[in-house]
Parts: C-alpha cells; sequence; structure tokens
C-alpha cells in the first residue's frame, strides 16, 4: 500500500507544479493518505511530516479555487490531530493548540456537501471522541446509518461512546454487530479485530463482572506470540496489561 502511495504522491507532484488546484488536491489526498497509514502503524514522525505535506496542499488548493471545499476536511483534520497529539512527539513541545479551529474547519466541510462529507464524518467521530462529545459520536453515527454508510471502523467509535456513556446493552448489540461483519469478511485482521475483545471486556467490568472480562483480556495476551508485529494488536495488548494491572491491584485490596 505504501509503495503506491509513494508512486501516487510523486506523480501527483510532478502535475501541482503547474499550479493547478485539482491536481494540488489530489496531491494533499495522497499524503494524506500515507499519513493516516503511518499513524495507525506507529509511525508518529512520518505521519506528522505527510500531514504537514497534506495540509500544505490542500490549502493551496482552496485558495486557488474555494470550490474544493472538500480539502477543509483534510486541513482541519491536521490542525485537530497535529494539536491533540503534539506531546508523543517530543520535538513539538510549543504546537499551539487549534483543536477548535481544525473541528470547525472539518464541520465546514461536511455542511459544503461535497463527495468527501460522509468521509468527513466518519474522521469526526474519533475527534468527538476524544473531546468526550459522546452524544455527538452517536448523532454521527445516526446520519451515518441513514446514508448507509456505517462501516465496522465507525461502529467502534459508537460502541466506545456507549460504554462512556454506559449504555451496557447498546454497547453489546454494536460490539456483536462488528464480530459478525468481522466473521463475513475475507479481510477480516484477525489480530487487529481483538479490540472487539477488549471493548467487551470493559462492558463486562462496567457491569461487575469480571471473570468474563478476565476470559476475554487473557485471550488476548494468548495471542502476544502470533500477533506482535501488528500495530492495531500491539495497541490494543498494551491496554489489556494496564487493564490486567488494575484488576490486580483492585483484587489485593
Amino acid at each position: 500500500m505504501v509503495s503506491n502511495l509513494d508512486i501516487a504522491i510523486r506523480l501527483a507532484q510532478e502535475k501541482a507544479d503547474k499550479k493547478r488546484p485539482d491536481w494540488n488536491f489530489i496531491l494533499g489526498s495522497a499524503f494524506g493518505c500515507r499519513a493516516l497509514y503511518r499513524s495507525l502503524h506507529g509511525g508518529w514522525w512520518g505521519a506528522f511530516r505527510d500531514g504537514q505535506h497534506s495540509c500544505s496542499s490542500y490549502e493551496k488548493a482552496y485558495e486557488q479555487d474555494t470550490a474544493f471545499t472538500d480539502a477543509l476536511l483534510g486541513i482541519g483534520a491536521y490542525h485537530y490531530w497535529k494539536s491533540a497529539k503534539a506531546k508523543i512527539l517530543t520535538i513539538m513541545p510549543f504546537v499551539g493548540d487549534k483543536r477548535k479551529q481544525g473541528i470547525a474547519e472539518i464541520e465546514r466541510g461536511i455542511r459544503s456537501g461535497g463527495i468527501g462529507a460522509i468521509s468527513g464524518i466518519k474522521s469526526l467521530m474519533p475527534i468527538y471522541y476524544n473531546e468526550k462529545r459522546y452524544a455527538d459520536v452517536l448523532a454521527l453515527g445516526d446520519s451515518l446509518i441513514a446514508a448507509k454508510s456505517l462501516d465496522p471502523n465507525s461502529r467502534l467509535h459508537l460502541a466506545r461512546a456507549f460504554i462512556a456513556l454506559t449504555r451496557w446493552s447498546d454497547a453489546e448489540t454494536t460490539l456483536n454487530e462488528i464480530q459478525h461483519l468481522y466473521e463475513n469478511s475475507e479481510y477480516c485482521d484477525s489480530c487487529g479485530a481483538t479490540e472487539v475483545l477488549y471493548l467487551k471486556a470493559q462492558i463486562q467490568l462496567g457491569q461487575g463482572d469480571s471473570t468474563k472480562a478476565l476470559v476475554n483480556l487473557r485471550q488476548i495476551i494468548s495471542m502476544d506470540s502470533t500477533c506482535a508485529s501488528n500495530a492495531y494488536f500491539r495497541q490494543t495488548s498494551l491496554e489489556t496489561k494496564e487493564q490486567l494491572k488494575k484488576i490486580t491491584i483492585q483484587a489485593s485490596k
């Protein structure tokens, strides 16, 4: 995937030199996709650098032609996550807080109704969750359901919001739907899918059933040897180990 993005970026850079807004937009999109890929696989510095290039290209496209309102989605995402993740990049200790600005830019891009509006809604879900705006996450989910565009990743954001709101039954139903989709998909990542087990354990702990929660958490840990190279799994594994420590400490009191 990265090699294809590298080629797309190189080709778009050749065209973008002509100062055409459409090619600047394509270049911003290519850099944005690579930034997302790198962030999901733990490459924060590479993701930040690509995000900078993406935002710059989108800004050029929008300055040249304000009809490219979808560019606001990428600009806003960069402004928000640059601020929200600044602590991860120790070389950036004094990044200004542009989270509100980023959210406003994404919301404006969605309201413009461009071809990226649905993608904008999906990108806003983890942002609202990160801001603890759980009811707004659910509202976005409703809009995706109405548009028949609720994918498994968006459902995960809904499940997290339901858990945060202690709506255990809704969270469990959503996770069961995700599991069903995973089991019937040829593209399912069995290691990354362990996040469903982790979230189910959170529900069980919330309901006071630590015995069932431990079964799910230990199942995740049992996959360490086969899934250690999977970036999605590594994050889930870290969170699982932290949760197991908390349970052990509470049990010893």
